[in-house]
């Protein structure tokens, strides 16, 4: 044997080893071959294509969906153990054509065919680039998105079924073509479990489809319009009135047995509701919730849910519109329904962060504003200077000359106070006659020199009648490297610091 044979060979016995350890890109160079090697080596590249050829139709029918080129459910076991072994956070929709069997068995099964292809067609006419649709059974589809929350997914998903039910409800079409989906968020570094997302997905979905099922017309009726909402659980003329009173007071009524409610305009507006008819609108107001306070109120909101609790009473704060948390009061009832009423949960929300937070006298945040404002400092680690300013005997000038007096001097005080602040800080009506100055961009220094300036002229005098009053004032000052503490604690130090500040005299009501 010459050595070119030889070296001819190795290199044929090289390239099928390289296969067999899972190298699908070698090729083997037949022209490098000897002559009476080539032959072999000709054939034997013309065999591994066909096996290269039969192994990607394999793979194609363990992952792919072969009616709708979808991915199947192997692909979506595969695509879902890659993002959770990355611990990607994504979105999953479970989707459920309405009514397949039904087409099927009355139009025939190419018809059923085209059914399942129109609602793929039309999921996927409308999937961000990001996304992947998986056909994982007969009318069964996954969408995954590992960009969009589940209210926008959500929202996405309604305004494409409400096309495809538009398009096909003039008559034409054998079917009014619909689907019912359910979303769910999860986050594998979080602890969410693939279970836990399949469970939620799969019991949203089955609601959405009690309550939104198209109903299709029947053979020798008229042909029925499709029934896409549930009429509102009360009079909506009503809710809106009761709803629109006050900016700061948002209405809710949730039916518990279909998950059907309704909210008020300014709740929508300010919480960025996804409509005033969302459904799941639980879970929605959850995911709004301060990661803080989120499991406390979940608890409460599920011993409601299942009957254990009838009334829910919490303080705790929600994201808004802005992006800001918003300190809310949420107080509701569960109303047990009958044979023929269904189980209801009715409440109102508060919102803390607003209009209810301004002291009518003085028009500065109240005590509920202040300690708002102090707990967004601490949750963003900052440093703070806090001047605390009390007015001394308005019991005296209420007595001597009547509350509207004692509302005067401290209005008359507010207004010199936000003089002397200059729009550096913010400033509030603590309790009583006290005020406090809070400042996160001013340095010791600053806040001292502040403070000397509020002592000069806080004080000036008042015309109570014909006679000029000075009220006396006592001011202290707080500094804080970093805001690290519950507002209640640091309120009571600045209680502590203003009652041994030294008196600024005023004049005498003896």
């Amino acid at each position: 044997m010459n050595e070119s044979y030889r070296l001819g060979e190795q290199s044929i016995i090289a390239h099928l080893q390289r296969l067999a350890n899972g190298a699908s890109t070698t090729e083997l160079d037949v022209a490098a071959l000897p002559p009476e090697l080539r032959a072999i080596g000709e054939q034997l590249q013309k065999t591994l294509a066909i096996l290269q050829q039969e192994r990607e139709l394999l793979e194609h029918g363990a992952y792919i969906d072969s009616l709708t080129n979808l991915g199947n459910r192997g692909g979506l076991d595969r695509h879902v153990d890659q993002l959770w072994r990355k611990g990607t956070p994504f979105t999953c929709a479970y989707i459920d054509i309405d009514r397949l069997k039904h087409c099927n068995d009355k139009f025939g099964h190419a018809e059923g065919n085209r059914y399942i292809l129109s609602i793929c067609r039309a999921l996927t006419e409308t999937m961000e680039h990001d996304e992947l649709l998986f056909r994982i059974g007969g009318d069964e589809f996954v969408l995954i998105s590992p960009t969009t929350n589940e209210a926008e997914l959500e929202q996405r998903l309604e305004w494409t079924r409400a096309n495809l039910i538009e398009a096909t409800s003039d008559g034409k079409a054998p079917m009014i073509a619909s689907f019912s989906f359910g979303c769910s968020r999860v986050d594998p570094l979080a602890g969410d479990t693939r279970r836990q997302m399949t469970k939620d997905a799969d019991r949203k979905m089955y609601r959405y489809k009690l309550m939104y099922r198209v109903q299709q017309p029947e053979e020798g009726d008229a042909l029925q319009r499709p029934i896409t909402e549930q009429p509102p659980p009360c009079n909506d003329r009503v809710f809106q009135a009761i709803s629109m009173s006050s900016e700061t007071r948002y209405p809710f009524i949730i039916n518990l047995d279909t998950g059907e409610s309704q909210w008020s305009v300014n709740a929508v507006r300010d919480f960025d509701l996804p409509s005033q008819h969302p459904y799941n609108s639980l879970d929605i107001w959850l995911a709004r919730v301060h990661p803080e306070d989120r499991d406390n109120v979940r608890a409460e909101l599920d011993m409601v849910v299942n009957g254990t609790w009838h009334f829910h009473c919490m303080q705790y704060r929600v994201m808004n519109t802005a992006g800001k948390y918003a300190l809310c009061d949420c107080t509701g009832y569960r109303l047990d329904g009958t044979d023929t009423e269904p189980n209801m949960y009715v409440g109102i929300v508060t919102n803390r962060s607003l209009a209810d937070t301004t002291d009518s006298v003085t028009g500065l945040g109240d005590i509920h504003a202040l300690v708002n404002a102090i707990g967004e400092m601490r949750r963003v680690a900052r440093n703070a200077g806090l001047i605390a300013i009390k007015i001394d005997e308005i019991a005296q000038v209420n007595a001597r000359f009547g509350f509207d007096a004692g509302d005067r001097v401290l209005a008359e005080s507010a207004a010199c106070l936000m003089d002397c602040s200059r729009g550096k800080g913010r400033l509030f009506r603590s309790t009583g006659p006290m005020f406090v100055a809070l400042f996160d961009e001013l340095d010791p220094e600053e806040t001292d020199a502040v403070a000397d300036e509020i002592e000069r002229f806080l004080g000036s005098p008042v015309l109570l009648g014909s006679f000029e009053y000075q009220p006396p004032l006592r001011v202290a000052t707080l500094h804080l490297d970093t805001v690290d503490r519950q507002p209640v604690s640091i309120l009571n130090e600045l209680n502590a610091l203003i009652k041994e500040a030294p008196q600024v005299p005023g004049t005498k009501l003896d």
